[in-house]
């Protein structure tokens, strides 16, 4: 096949898009990292997979429903911070139903 045909092939087939990311914090990188050693896969597949889990255009997208479970880590909040901030929360302003 000539070089030319083989270049428009190339240029027809459907290519998959690159990024570069930079400034990823710290406790992501880490994170990342964990996630892709536990799994055995590459650190590009776990970013990849939670990108598109907080996307919702993965397999299993994560639904951010309540704050609630945080606290159960009693050693890590202020419980009562987060209950104040949790009511303030759950209150409904009027005003923006109108």
């Amino acid at each position: 096949m000539p070089t030319i045909y083989a270049y428009i092939a190339c240029i027809m087939k459907k290519t998959k898009t690159q990024y570069t990311i930079r400034d990823i914090p710290e406790l992501t990188d880490s994170r990342l990292r964990e996630t892709a050693a536990m799994e055995e896969i590459s650190l590009n597949q776990a970013a990849l997979q939670a990108l598109q889990r907080g996307l919702g255009s993965g397999d299993q997208s994560v639904r951010y429903r309540s704050l609630h479970p945080l606290l159960q880590k009693k050693d890590e909040v202020d419980q009562a911070s987060w209950r104040s901030t949790l009511a303030e929360m759950d209150r409904v302003n009027p005003e923006d139903w109108k």
